[in-house]
């Protein structure tokens, strides 16, 4: 599976894998106001336990 598709089916999958939309992740990240995109990943897997993964994807598109 390609980056795209990958990336594709971590959004589909986002709600029933984490609990929240993307759009919903992104608002508590822009909240907290971190300028590296190791912290982000840190704060959501420490804070929400969220996996490496989707916590990547997700401080990815927070940016």
């Amino acid at each position: 599976m390609d980056r795209l598709s990958m990336e594709r089916a971590m959004l589909k999958n986002m709600i029933n894998k984490t609990g929240k939309p993307i759009e919903e992740w992104i608002k508590i990240v822009k909240e907290k106001d971190f300028l590296k995109h190791g912290k982000i990943v840190r704060f959501l897997k420490e804070q929400y336990s969220v996996t490496h993964g989707y916590a990547n994807l997700i401080a990815w598109k927070s940016k």
